[in-house]
């Protein structure tokens, strides 16, 4: 049997029901045409290096499988019916086994990811306050500048009536 890597991303709009029966589904479907899932991997929500679907996330999952040619016919006929799944990518591999851990190697255990998680929403909200505070600040000095620019404007049509009154007094003299 030949060693297969599939890694796909899932609507984040499923509920853990919705993608607990989808995943059973493709195991299923898995097993009926001879393949065999050895190793499962869930990367977790990621945002998506461009919007998919109306989608900026997804639900990112590795598996590494053996199969044949069937097995890999079943699965993209699975994967492109469905509208559970925004991407999908089948790759055979050499290994399953060094993949496999390079893989794990890559997944942070779960109270790490959890404590990134935290630390990365409290510095993305000061980042975000900051951002704030300093937009803030321009705009105050483009309103600063603004209102001397208007200012200039305003003493120039001032005295811009003065002086067609004066060519006028001056023509009216020549004449």
């Amino acid at each position: 049997m030949t060693g297969f890597e599939l890694v796909f991303i899932t609507d984040p709009a499923l509920s853990d029901k919705e993608l607990e029966n989808f995943q059973k589904n493709i195991k299923m479907s898995l097993s009926k045409s001879e393949g065999e899932l050895v190793h499962e991997y869930v990367w977790g929500r990621r945002r998506l290096a461009y919007e998919i679907d109306g989608n900026d996330f997804g639900f990112y999952h590795t598996w590494y499988f053996t199969g044949n040619g069937k097995t890999v016919d079943e699965l993209q006929r699975q994967f492109g019916y469905s509208d559970n799944v925004l991407r999908h990518q089948i790759v055979k591999v050499e290994d399953i086994d060094t993949e496999a851990a390079f893989m794990q190697s890559l997944i942070p255990p779960k109270e790490e990811r959890v404590e990134k998680e935290t630390s990365k929403e409290s510095s993305h909200d000061k980042q975000e306050s900051e951002k704030a505070v300093l937009a803030n600040s321009d705009d105050e000095k483009l309103n600063e500048k603004e209102l001397e620019e208007i200012n200039k404007e305003l003493k120039l049509e001032k005295k811009q009536p003065e002086n067609i009154s004066n060519e006028e007094d001056s023509e009216a003299k020549e004449t």
